[in-house]
Protein backbone atom coordinates (compact mmCIF):
# COMPACT_ATOMS: atom_id res chain seq x y z
CA UNK A 1 0.00 0.00 0.00
CA UNK A 2 1.41 3.41 -0.98
CA UNK A 3 1.97 5.59 2.04
CA UNK A 4 1.07 9.23 1.97
CA UNK A 5 3.84 11.76 2.25
CA UNK A 6 3.93 14.09 5.23
CA UNK A 7 4.50 17.61 3.95
CA UNK A 8 5.40 20.23 6.54
CA UNK A 9 4.16 23.76 5.90
CA UNK A 10 5.33 26.72 7.95
CA UNK A 11 2.70 29.30 8.84
CA UNK A 12 4.93 32.20 7.74
CA UNK A 13 4.69 35.57 9.45
CA UNK A 14 1.37 35.54 11.35
CA UNK A 15 0.98 39.28 10.83
CA UNK A 16 0.77 38.60 7.10
CA UNK A 17 -1.35 36.34 4.92
CA UNK A 18 0.55 33.16 5.79
CA UNK A 19 -1.96 31.61 8.22
CA UNK A 20 -4.85 32.43 5.88
CA UNK A 21 -3.37 30.96 2.69
CA UNK A 22 -2.05 27.91 4.53
CA UNK A 23 -5.39 27.15 6.18
CA UNK A 24 -7.25 27.66 2.90
CA UNK A 25 -4.66 25.85 0.84
CA UNK A 26 -4.37 22.59 2.73
CA UNK A 27 -8.14 22.19 2.60
CA UNK A 28 -7.79 21.71 -1.16
CA UNK A 29 -8.82 18.22 -2.33
CA UNK A 30 -5.82 17.86 -4.63
CA UNK A 31 -3.47 18.35 -1.71
CA UNK A 32 -5.33 15.84 0.46
CA UNK A 33 -5.08 13.26 -2.31
CA UNK A 34 -1.28 13.37 -2.50
CA UNK A 35 -0.09 14.08 1.03
CA UNK A 36 -0.83 14.64 4.70
CA UNK A 37 -0.18 18.34 5.35
CA UNK A 38 1.04 19.50 8.75
CA UNK A 39 1.31 23.17 9.66
CA UNK A 40 4.27 24.24 11.80
CA UNK A 41 3.47 27.29 13.88
CA UNK A 42 1.20 28.57 16.61
CA UNK A 43 -1.80 26.38 17.34
CA UNK A 44 -3.89 29.38 18.38
CA UNK A 45 -2.99 31.41 15.29
CA UNK A 46 -3.91 28.55 12.97
CA UNK A 47 -7.03 27.71 14.92
CA UNK A 48 -8.29 31.27 14.55
CA UNK A 49 -7.42 31.39 10.83
CA UNK A 50 -9.05 28.02 10.18
CA UNK A 51 -12.21 29.00 12.04
CA UNK A 52 -12.49 32.13 9.96
CA UNK A 53 -11.51 30.87 6.52
CA UNK A 54 -12.34 27.14 6.39
CA UNK A 55 -15.91 25.93 6.73
CA UNK A 56 -16.37 23.33 9.48
CA UNK A 57 -12.64 23.36 10.23
CA UNK A 58 -11.35 21.02 12.90
CA UNK A 59 -7.85 21.78 14.17
CA UNK A 60 -5.81 19.10 15.93
CA UNK A 61 -2.41 19.28 17.60
CA UNK A 62 0.31 16.89 16.48
CA UNK A 63 2.44 15.87 19.45
CA UNK A 64 4.61 13.27 17.72
CA UNK A 65 5.33 11.94 14.25
CA UNK A 66 5.67 8.34 15.41
CA UNK A 67 3.07 6.37 13.42
CA UNK A 68 1.51 9.71 12.47
CA UNK A 69 1.13 8.89 8.77
CA UNK A 70 -0.50 5.55 9.53
CA UNK A 71 -3.14 7.04 11.80
CA UNK A 72 -3.67 10.22 9.79
CA UNK A 73 -4.20 8.44 6.47
CA UNK A 74 -7.55 7.33 7.83
CA UNK A 75 -8.57 10.94 8.38
CA UNK A 76 -9.07 12.38 4.91
CA UNK A 77 -11.55 15.12 5.76
CA UNK A 78 -10.59 18.43 4.16
CA UNK A 79 -11.80 20.17 7.30
CA UNK A 80 -9.13 18.50 9.47
CA UNK A 81 -6.08 20.70 9.96
CA UNK A 82 -3.01 19.29 11.70
CA UNK A 83 -0.76 21.70 13.59
CA UNK A 84 2.62 20.95 15.12
CA UNK A 85 3.05 23.67 17.80
CA UNK A 86 6.42 25.39 17.49
CA UNK A 87 6.06 28.53 19.53
CA UNK A 88 4.58 29.56 22.86
CA UNK A 89 4.83 33.31 22.29
CA UNK A 90 1.62 35.16 23.14
CA UNK A 91 -0.27 35.39 19.85
CA UNK A 92 -2.30 38.30 21.20
CA UNK A 93 0.73 40.54 20.73
CA UNK A 94 0.59 40.09 16.97
CA UNK A 95 -0.40 43.21 15.05
CA UNK A 96 -2.11 41.95 11.91
CA UNK A 97 -0.86 43.86 8.90
CA UNK A 98 2.21 45.18 10.71
CA UNK A 99 5.53 43.47 11.22
CA UNK A 100 6.78 43.42 14.79
CA UNK A 101 9.17 41.35 16.90
CA UNK A 102 6.45 38.98 18.09
CA UNK A 103 5.23 37.95 14.66
CA UNK A 104 8.78 37.75 13.28
CA UNK A 105 10.00 35.56 16.15
CA UNK A 106 7.01 33.24 15.81
CA UNK A 107 7.71 32.85 12.09
CA UNK A 108 11.38 32.07 12.65
CA UNK A 109 10.66 29.63 15.49
CA UNK A 110 8.28 27.78 13.20
CA UNK A 111 10.80 27.67 10.37
CA UNK A 112 13.59 26.35 12.60
CA UNK A 113 11.31 23.70 14.08
CA UNK A 114 10.08 22.53 10.66
CA UNK A 115 13.63 22.43 9.28
CA UNK A 116 14.77 20.22 12.16
CA UNK A 117 11.91 17.85 11.42
CA UNK A 118 12.86 17.76 7.74
CA UNK A 119 16.51 17.10 8.55
CA UNK A 120 15.55 14.28 10.91
CA UNK A 121 13.20 12.88 8.23
CA UNK A 122 10.11 13.20 10.44
CA UNK A 123 8.51 14.99 7.51
CA UNK A 124 9.14 14.26 3.84
CA UNK A 125 9.37 17.80 2.47
CA UNK A 126 9.05 21.41 3.52
CA UNK A 127 6.86 24.20 2.13
CA UNK A 128 7.44 27.66 3.54
CA UNK A 129 4.80 30.36 3.73
CA UNK A 130 6.17 33.91 3.41
CA UNK A 131 8.11 35.85 6.00
CA UNK A 132 10.14 39.03 5.54
CA UNK A 133 13.85 39.65 5.44
CA UNK A 134 13.40 42.44 7.98
CA UNK A 135 11.54 39.96 10.18
CA UNK A 136 14.53 37.63 10.17
CA UNK A 137 16.72 40.54 11.28
CA UNK A 138 14.20 41.58 13.98
CA UNK A 139 14.26 38.05 15.35
CA UNK A 140 18.04 38.16 15.57
CA UNK A 141 19.00 36.24 12.41
CA UNK A 142 21.13 38.13 9.89
CA UNK A 143 19.99 36.40 6.71
CA UNK A 144 18.47 37.93 3.62
CA UNK A 145 15.80 35.33 3.07
CA UNK A 146 14.44 31.84 3.56
CA UNK A 147 16.89 30.33 1.09
CA UNK A 148 20.04 31.57 2.78
CA UNK A 149 18.71 30.73 6.25
CA UNK A 150 17.75 27.19 5.26
CA UNK A 151 21.18 26.68 3.71
CA UNK A 152 22.79 27.70 7.01
CA UNK A 153 20.49 25.52 9.12
CA UNK A 154 21.19 22.49 6.94
CA UNK A 155 24.94 23.20 6.51
CA UNK A 156 24.48 23.44 2.74
CA UNK A 157 27.11 25.37 0.79
CA UNK A 158 26.14 24.68 -2.80
CA UNK A 159 22.50 25.42 -3.55
CA UNK A 160 20.36 27.09 -6.19
CA UNK A 161 17.02 28.86 -6.36
CA UNK A 162 14.72 28.02 -9.24
CA UNK A 163 11.24 29.35 -10.00
CA UNK A 164 8.99 26.86 -11.73
CA UNK A 165 5.92 27.89 -13.70
CA UNK A 166 3.81 25.94 -16.22
CA UNK A 167 5.70 27.33 -19.21
CA UNK A 168 8.99 28.65 -17.86
CA UNK A 169 11.73 27.73 -15.37
CA UNK A 170 14.19 30.34 -14.13
CA UNK A 171 17.25 29.76 -11.94
CA UNK A 172 19.20 32.53 -10.20
CA UNK A 173 22.94 33.01 -9.80
CA UNK A 174 22.56 35.61 -7.06
CA UNK A 175 19.48 35.80 -4.89
CA UNK A 176 18.74 38.56 -2.39
CA UNK A 177 21.33 41.19 -3.16
CA UNK A 178 21.08 44.92 -3.84
CA UNK A 179 21.69 45.70 -7.51
CA UNK A 180 24.84 47.62 -6.54
CA UNK A 181 26.39 44.40 -5.21
CA UNK A 182 25.49 42.00 -8.01
CA UNK A 183 28.44 42.67 -10.30
CA UNK A 184 30.95 42.22 -7.47
CA UNK A 185 29.30 38.96 -6.42
CA UNK A 186 29.65 37.33 -9.84
CA UNK A 187 32.64 35.13 -10.61
CA UNK A 188 33.18 32.56 -13.38
CA UNK A 189 33.17 29.81 -10.74
CA UNK A 190 29.92 30.97 -9.15
CA UNK A 191 28.13 31.29 -12.49
CA UNK A 192 29.38 27.86 -13.59
CA UNK A 193 28.31 26.23 -10.30
CA UNK A 194 24.79 27.61 -10.67
CA UNK A 195 24.64 26.40 -14.27
CA UNK A 196 25.74 22.93 -13.18
CA UNK A 197 23.25 22.87 -10.31
CA UNK A 198 20.51 23.93 -12.69
CA UNK A 199 21.44 21.13 -15.07
CA UNK A 200 21.39 18.66 -12.18
CA UNK A 201 18.03 19.95 -11.00
CA UNK A 202 16.47 19.62 -14.43
CA UNK A 203 17.75 16.05 -14.77
CA UNK A 204 16.96 14.74 -11.31
CA UNK A 205 13.85 16.70 -10.36
CA UNK A 206 12.18 17.07 -13.74
CA UNK A 207 13.55 14.00 -15.56
CA UNK A 208 14.85 16.02 -18.52
CA UNK A 209 17.55 13.82 -20.04
CA UNK A 210 19.59 16.46 -21.87
CA UNK A 211 18.52 19.90 -20.61
CA UNK A 212 19.01 22.95 -22.79
CA UNK A 213 19.90 25.97 -20.69
CA UNK A 214 20.00 29.62 -21.71
CA UNK A 215 22.14 32.04 -19.68
CA UNK A 216 21.36 35.73 -19.35
CA UNK A 217 23.95 38.41 -19.70
CA UNK A 218 24.29 40.96 -16.93
CA UNK A 219 24.40 44.18 -18.90
CA UNK A 220 22.13 45.63 -21.61
CA UNK A 221 22.67 43.76 -24.91
CA UNK A 222 24.86 41.29 -22.95
CA UNK A 223 27.55 43.94 -22.79
CA UNK A 224 27.56 44.87 -26.51
CA UNK A 225 31.13 43.58 -27.06
CA UNK A 226 32.23 45.18 -23.72
CA UNK A 227 30.95 48.65 -24.72
CA UNK A 228 28.25 48.35 -22.05
CA UNK A 229 30.21 46.39 -19.47
CA UNK A 230 32.86 43.68 -19.31
CA UNK A 231 31.18 41.16 -16.99
CA UNK A 232 29.45 39.29 -19.80
CA UNK A 233 32.71 38.53 -21.64
CA UNK A 234 35.06 38.18 -18.67
CA UNK A 235 32.81 36.35 -16.17
CA UNK A 236 29.70 34.83 -17.76
CA UNK A 237 31.13 33.64 -21.08
CA UNK A 238 34.05 31.70 -19.50
CA UNK A 239 31.59 29.98 -17.15
CA UNK A 240 29.41 28.94 -20.10
CA UNK A 241 32.38 27.63 -22.08
CA UNK A 242 33.66 25.58 -19.16
CA UNK A 243 30.20 24.08 -18.65
CA UNK A 244 30.05 23.30 -22.38
CA UNK A 245 33.40 21.49 -22.18
CA UNK A 246 31.83 19.29 -19.52
CA UNK A 247 29.14 18.31 -21.98
CA UNK A 248 26.32 20.59 -20.80
CA UNK A 249 23.98 22.02 -23.42
CA UNK A 250 24.23 25.61 -22.27
CA UNK A 251 24.10 28.72 -24.44
CA UNK A 252 24.61 32.46 -24.11
CA UNK A 253 25.05 34.96 -22.70
CA UNK A 254 21.81 36.29 -24.14
CA UNK A 255 20.47 39.82 -23.69
CA UNK A 256 17.90 39.57 -20.90
CA UNK A 257 15.43 41.76 -22.77
CA UNK A 258 15.05 39.14 -25.51
CA UNK A 259 15.75 35.73 -23.98
CA UNK A 260 12.47 35.74 -22.03
CA UNK A 261 10.37 36.26 -25.16
CA UNK A 262 8.33 33.18 -26.05
CA UNK A 263 10.11 32.77 -29.39
CA UNK A 264 13.45 32.35 -27.58
CA UNK A 265 12.54 30.87 -24.19
CA UNK A 266 10.48 28.07 -25.74
CA UNK A 267 13.73 26.62 -27.13
CA UNK A 268 15.14 26.03 -23.65
CA UNK A 269 14.27 24.03 -20.55
CA UNK A 270 15.45 26.76 -18.18
CA UNK A 271 16.90 30.25 -18.16
CA UNK A 272 19.68 31.15 -15.73
CA UNK A 273 19.42 34.80 -14.64
CA UNK A 274 22.18 36.78 -12.96
CA UNK A 275 20.06 38.46 -10.30
CA UNK A 276 16.66 38.32 -8.64
CA UNK A 277 14.53 40.80 -10.56
CA UNK A 278 16.10 39.93 -13.91
CA UNK A 279 14.61 36.46 -13.62
CA UNK A 280 11.52 36.98 -11.50
CA UNK A 281 9.86 39.96 -13.20
CA UNK A 282 9.16 38.00 -16.43
CA UNK A 283 7.55 35.26 -14.35
CA UNK A 284 5.39 37.50 -12.21
CA UNK A 285 4.08 39.51 -15.14
CA UNK A 286 2.18 36.32 -16.01
CA UNK A 287 0.44 36.37 -12.63
CA UNK A 288 1.49 35.97 -9.02
CA UNK A 289 0.85 32.49 -7.69
CA UNK A 290 1.62 30.68 -10.93
CA UNK A 291 5.28 30.05 -10.11
CA UNK A 292 6.77 28.00 -7.30
CA UNK A 293 10.12 28.71 -5.68
CA UNK A 294 12.24 25.53 -5.48
CA UNK A 295 15.50 25.39 -3.52
CA UNK A 296 17.84 22.71 -4.87
CA UNK A 297 20.86 21.34 -3.01
CA UNK A 298 19.29 21.08 0.45
CA UNK A 299 19.05 17.62 2.08
CA UNK A 300 15.28 17.81 1.57
CA UNK A 301 12.81 19.20 -0.97
CA UNK A 302 11.77 22.77 -0.17
CA UNK A 303 9.29 24.87 -2.08
CA UNK A 304 7.40 28.09 -1.45
CA UNK A 305 4.84 30.33 -3.18
CA UNK A 306 6.10 33.23 -5.28
CA UNK A 307 4.43 35.94 -3.18
CA UNK A 308 5.29 37.73 0.03
CA UNK A 309 3.56 38.47 3.33
CA UNK A 310 1.08 40.94 1.75
CA UNK A 311 0.56 42.89 4.97
CA UNK A 312 -1.78 45.24 3.11
CA UNK A 313 -4.47 42.55 2.79
CA UNK A 314 -3.69 40.50 5.91
CA UNK A 315 -6.75 39.64 7.96
CA UNK A 316 -9.18 40.72 5.24
CA UNK A 317 -9.94 37.30 3.77
CA UNK A 318 -8.71 38.35 0.32
CA UNK A 319 -5.56 36.23 0.11
CA UNK A 320 -5.40 33.69 -2.71
CA UNK A 321 -4.09 30.24 -1.66
CA UNK A 322 -3.10 29.18 -5.20
CA UNK A 323 0.59 29.76 -4.53
CA UNK A 324 0.62 27.50 -1.47
CA UNK A 325 -1.42 24.84 -3.26
CA UNK A 326 1.01 24.79 -6.19
CA UNK A 327 4.00 24.72 -3.83
CA UNK A 328 2.63 21.74 -1.88
CA UNK A 329 1.73 19.84 -5.06
CA UNK A 330 5.22 20.37 -6.52
CA UNK A 331 6.91 19.40 -3.25
CA UNK A 332 4.86 16.23 -3.13
CA UNK A 333 5.61 15.35 -6.75
CA UNK A 334 9.35 15.93 -6.45
CA UNK A 335 9.61 14.12 -3.13
CA UNK A 336 7.74 11.12 -4.44
CA UNK A 337 10.11 10.92 -7.38
CA UNK A 338 13.09 11.40 -5.08
CA UNK A 339 11.98 8.60 -2.79
CA UNK A 340 10.98 6.50 -5.80
CA UNK A 341 7.51 5.96 -4.44
CA UNK A 342 5.14 5.09 -7.24
CA UNK A 343 2.35 7.62 -7.51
Amino acid sequence: MRRKLIIGITMGDPAGVGPEVVAKGISNKKIRSVCIPVIFGSYEVIRRAAKRYVKNAKVEKVSSFENFAKHSSKKTSSELINVYPCTNIDYKKIKVGKLNYTSAKMAVDSLICATKMALSKKIDALVTAPLTKKGLFLAGYKFKGHTEFLAKLSHTKNYAMMFVSPDLKVALVTTHLPISEVSRALTPKKVREKIELTNQMLKKAFRIRNPKIAVCGLNPHAGEETLLGEEDRKIILPAIRKAQRKGLKVFGPFPADSVFSLDVSSNFDCIVAMYHDQGIIPLKTKGIGNAVNLTWGLPFIRTSPDHGTAFNIAGKGKANPTGIINAVLLASKLTREKLKIKN
